[in-house]
């Protein structure tokens, strides 16, 4: 799990300057269209992908002929996959009231769905084979060489949105491209219809709760982008990305690990109920804690990292952040859920969680509530698939309840308290530069954190974190002499 976390440390350490230099170099409108361009892509790409990097980790066995079999599939798919979104993308730029640029972007993209497609065993096989480290270099290689160079350079050379595209297509592409250097699995086609409907049975299920979770996370862009505006999109895009960018990092690194260990013992529930309620103790108080850090330092985030033109994303940011930890501690439970094979109880879920936003963007937009009142209806959505989730595993492994109820106040309490310490010292800075009283911020978030590690040890998360080497015994173990 380290190198993970240190993979995304460095990535973190690349994206969030990346993520300055393009916010400087091109504008809220381009953000909103490159937001809404990728909706009709990220719709297709759960049926381009089919779940077959997730058939790949998850089967108790795997041979060569499988693995051909997969990639057949991949190919197929992937192929119909683009093909159909180049037909339907004058469609898309109609749903959103796109201007006619939207229809080539969305094209352009398409590209991307086969490239993914086609890379989806060779990543599923790194994470089988749980090449921690492999799959670590690939992502951080892809990003600086695909958004980085591929994405800043052609911004600087006046590309404007379609920097973003290139930046995209050159990720995917390097994401493929290496993993398949790493496994060099056969890409000789195996059509073997029986094979490939056994594969398809899960893979189809994986699908069917990637795009539910689509519609769920991309809502909010496709209605403000129709009903509000392409700069409005963009405003929110960015606030989306500043709210959830580090807890996605947290996230992912997590879930690399996770999914293919909670695979190999997917049979034995005494195990998976333990890590269920140390992965909920640990995640809460991790995220909780960061969404904290985000919420109540937004104005002087925005103001140091995206520029005075983004001034407006700032008060969007505590809230979207709220919404985007709920949702990757749900993640969490769905990835342990999807180890187990149960995908479908997962996908009924976020069907729930669905008809909830359903029904209240349509209300709210009744009402004429605005940007604010769809970002309330996300976030109740995700209270929603929270609690259904959580009352889902306790059940299934009883044992864990209350040790999970505990980690979840535990995580809510400290939030709440270095949220108040953050507010505290806002106002005792009053009109200081933004940079200072960001330093300010970040250092009491800092020995409130140092505080809970050393002496934290009655939060569940820290003790787990310490049982599992997550962090320095420097940190939290007393000298002989000290004690």
């Amino acid at each position: 799990m380290r190198w993970t976390y240190l993979a995304s440390a460095a990535g973190a350490a690349v994206q969030i300057p990346y993520a300055a230099a393009m916010a400087r170099l091109l504008t809220p409108q381009d953000f909103g269209l490159m937001a809404l361009a990728y909706l009709v892509p990220r719709f297709a790409q759960n049926f381009a992908q089919g779940g077959l990097s997730s058939v790949v980790v998850q089967r108790p066995s795997l041979t060569d002929r499988d693995v051909r079999v997969i990639f057949t599939l991949a190919l197929t798919v992937g192929t119909c996959s683009s093909t159909a979104v180049y037909f339907i993308a004058p469609y898309g730029t109609e749903l959103v009231h796109g201007p006619s640029e939207l229809t080539s972007l969305i094209r352009m993209l398409a590209l991307g769905l086969l490239i993914a497609a086609l890379g989806a065993p060779s990543t599923g096989l790194l994470s089988r084979g749980m090449r921690y480290r492999a799959v670590a270099f690939t992502d951080f290689f892809s990003f600086v060489v695909g958004f980085c160079v591929t994405g800043i350079s052609s911004a600087l050379l006046g590309a404007g949105v379609w920097s973003l595209v290139y930046g995209t297509l050159g990720w995917t592409l390097l994401q493929a491209l290496v993993s398949y250097l790493m496994v060099r699995h056969s890409l000789r086609p195996l059509f073997d219809v029986r094979a490939m409907r056994d594969v398809m049975r899960f893979g189809a299920k994986v699908s069917a709760g990637g795009f539910l979770e689509y519609l769920a996370a991309d809502c909010g862009s496709l209605v403000i982008g129709r009903y509000v505006g392409v700069t409005a999109a963009g405003l929110y895009n960015r606030a989306a990305l500043l709210a959830s960018f580090p807890l996605q990092q947290i996230q992912k690194a997590g879930s690399k690990v996770l999914y293919p260990a909670f695979s190999r013992i997917q049979h034995e529930s005494g195990r998976l109920g333990a890590s269920h309620a140390d992965g909920i103790s640990l995640t809460t108080l991790v995220l909780f804690s960061v969404w904290a850090m985000i919420g109540a330092s937004s104005e002087q985030l925005v103001a140091l990292l995206l520029g005075s033109q983004w001034r407006g994303s700032a008060e969007l940011v505590p809230i979207l952040g709220l919404s985007s930890a709920l949702s990757l501690v749900a993640n969490f439970s769905g990835t342990l859920v999807e180890a187990m094979g149960a995908v479908g109880r997962k996908a009924a879920i976020h069907l729930v969680q669905v008809m909830v936003l359903i029904a209240g963007t349509s209300f709210a937009l009744f009402l004429g509530c605005g940007v604010y009142g769809l970002m309330v209806v996300a976030l109740v959505s995700e209270f929603i698939k929270q609690a259904l989730f959580h009352v889902w595993l306790t059940r299934l492994f009883p044992t864990t309840r209350r040790l999970v109820a505990e980690a979840y106040a535990q995580a809510a309490a400290l939030a709440a308290l270095i949220w108040l310490a953050l507010w505290s010292v806002q106002q005792a800075l009053g009109d200081s530069p933004p940079a200072a009283i960001l330093a300010a911020k970040l250092a009491a978030a800092g020995a409130l954190v140092l505080c809970c590690v050393r002496y934290g040890a009655g939060l569940h998360g820290v003790r787990v974190a310490r049982e599992r080497g997550l962090l320095p015994a420097v940190l939290w173990r007393r000298s002989a002499t000290g004690q």
